[in-house]
């Protein structure tokens, strides 16, 4: 009865990782997907040690140069754990913590 109670509460918040947020200033890189036709879509995590963090944010629309560029500053953000500021398309230019957002702008972040 007793693992039952305690299985119960985890796997309700094992399902709440993902998508936990909608801050797009000071935030960290996680999972960056690369295809076969270059850069395709990005994680942000509030921490650098966080499991989980936004949707994938895509890169819909952006010319093959700019992607790369995006990638140059995305990985150099995460290797040294900087934060960076990101825009979406989205109404409010972030919503992160909704699916099929797609990224505007990212910028490096000045790091408390």
């Amino acid at each position: 009865m007793l693992k039952k109670t305690l299985l119960l509460p985890m796997l309700f918040l094992s399902f709440q990782t993902s998508a936990a947020f909608n801050g797009c200033i000071g935030v960290y890189v996680g999972r960056i997907s690369i295809t076969n036709q270059g850069m395709d879509k990005v994680v942000f995590l509030r921490s650098p040690s966080d499991g989980g963090g936004s949707y994938w944010v895509n890169f819909a629309n952006w010319e093959p140069d700019s992607k790369k560029e995006a990638l140059s500053i995305l990985m150099a953000a995460k290797l040294s754990q900087h934060r960076v500021d990101l825009y979406t398309t989205a109404t409010d230019s972030c919503s992160i913590g909704s699916p099929g957002q797609t990224l505007k702008e990212v910028h490096l972040s000045n790091n408390p």
